[in-house]
C-alpha cells in the first residue's frame, strides 16, 4: 500500500509535533525502479564526486567526518525519474508554508552513496555561514536492507542524546528540521539515497550566505 494521500499533511504534523517525520512505501514499485536504474547509470558513468563539509569558501573535504559521494540533481527537470518524488516535495513545501509559516522558496537535492565503512559524524545541515536550509529530507534506495547493514540516521536533541534512529529502508522518506543534530552511522554495506533541503531563498542565491 502506497501513501499517496495526505503525505504532506502527515509530514507537516510530525515536524510541528516533534521536529521530524517518516513515511514508508512512498512510491509505487515502477516509479521507484526508474529512480534506482538512473542511480545505477550515474554510478557506472562515474558521475559521483567526493562530498565535503561547509559551503563556498568554507568548503573542505574531511574523510574522518564525512564519507559519502554525491551527484547534484536538476530539480527543474520534469522528465527525470526523480520528479515523481518531487511531486511530494512540492506539496510538502506548500503545506509547510501554510501551516508552519517557514517561508520556503526552493529546494536542492543530490543522489548520494556511502561506501562500506563510511558514515557522517554528528552535524547540522544548517550552516552558520549559510543558514538557508530549513528542512532536510532523505529518500532511501537500499533494496533488502537488514539489521546489521548500518547506515542508520540518528537524530539527537540539543543535549546530544539520541531521540530517534531510522533504518535506511528502501522507499522510506525521512524529513527533519535542518538545525537538528544528526549523524549517519558507519555503513556495513553501500547505502544509497536522494538527499535534499528546503530553502528560504532561491537555490541560485545560496552563494550569498
Amino acid at each position: 500500500m502506497y501513501n499517496h494521500p495526505f503525505v504532506a499533511e502527515t509530514i507537516s504534523a510530525g515536524i510541528i509535533e516533534k521536529g521530524y517525520a517518516v513515511v514508508d512505501n512512498l512510491l509505487p514499485e515502477s516509479e521507484l525502479q526508474l529512480i534506482k536504474e538512473r542511480f545505477e547509470e550515474l554510478q557506472q558513468e562515474d558521475e559521483f564526486l567526493k562530498a565535503g563539509i561547509g559551503k563556498q569558501i568554507h568548503f573542505t573535504i574531511d574523510n574522518t567526518v564525512r564519507g559519502d559521494f554525491i551527484r547534484w540533481i536538476d530539480t527543474k527537470d520534469q522528465s527525470a525519474p526523480v520528479y515523481k518524488l518531487y511531486e511530494y516535495v512540492n506539496e510538502l513545501v506548500q503545506n509547510l508554508n501554510r501551516t508552519c509559516f517557514l517561508g520556503i522558496k526552493d529546494y536542492e537535492t543530490h543522489y548520494a552513496y556511502y561506501p562500506k565503512g563510511k558514515g557522517y559524524k554528528m552535524h547540522r545541515d544548517r550552516f552558520k555561514t549559510n543558514p538557508h536550509r530549513i528542512v532536510s529530507f532523505v529518500f532511501y534506495l537500499n533494496e533488502n536492507w537488514h539489521d546489521g547493514d548500518g547506515g542508520e540516521l540518528v537524530l539527537y536533541n540539543e543535549e546530544k542524546q539520541p531521540i530517534e534512529t531510522l533504518a535506511p529502508k528502501e522507499n522510506r522518506l525521512a524529513v527533519f528540521l535542518s538545525e537538528t543534530l544528526h549523524e549517519v552511522k558507519e555503513c556495513n554495506s553501500e547505502r544509497r539515497s536522494i538527499t535534499g533541503w528546503l530553502l528560504d531563498i532561491p537555490t541560485e542565491l545560496t552563494f550569498l550566505g
